[in-house]
């Protein structure tokens, strides 16, 4: 069982930027690219190509919530999908769509406190 994940380059690129500017550290952004992420219906892409240096743990992400993150992302794929599936591919792929949504509300918003409220907003 793998716990530890490896976000992809471009991810990485994305957190940078927005920790950068609105100081919240890449495993937070993450949840919250997780978040946005789920909101789409259709399954996230798995991209094994693109993958950086830089790991989190899945204690990090998910910690006392892990079994929350599964059951979500498993009721979002409607289908049983294997530990292995699960975390980190699927979970990676999660968060590197959530990102890219992340990234374009950030840019859109122009400034940290309003990329904040835009993300508190969005329903």
């Amino acid at each position: 069982m793998n716990h530890r994940l490896k976000l992809s380059n471009s991810t990485l690129e994305i957190f940078q930027q927005l920790q950068a500017s609105t100081n919240i550290t890449p495993n937070v952004l993450a949840r919250i690219a997780v978040a946005f992420s789920l909101k789409d219906k259709e399954m996230p892409t798995v991209n094994n190509n693109d993958i950086s240096n830089f790991e989190i743990s899945r204690a990090t992400l998910t910690g006392e919530n892990d079994f929350s993150y599964k059951a979500m992302i498993l009721q979002h794929a409607n289908k049983s999908i294997d530990e292995e599936s699960y975390f980190p591919d699927l979970f990676n792929a999660h968060i590197d769509r959530g990102a890219n949504e992340l990234f374009k509300i950030y840019q859109y918003s122009g400034n940290p406190q309003k990329f904040w409220m835009k993300i508190l907003e969005t329903e």
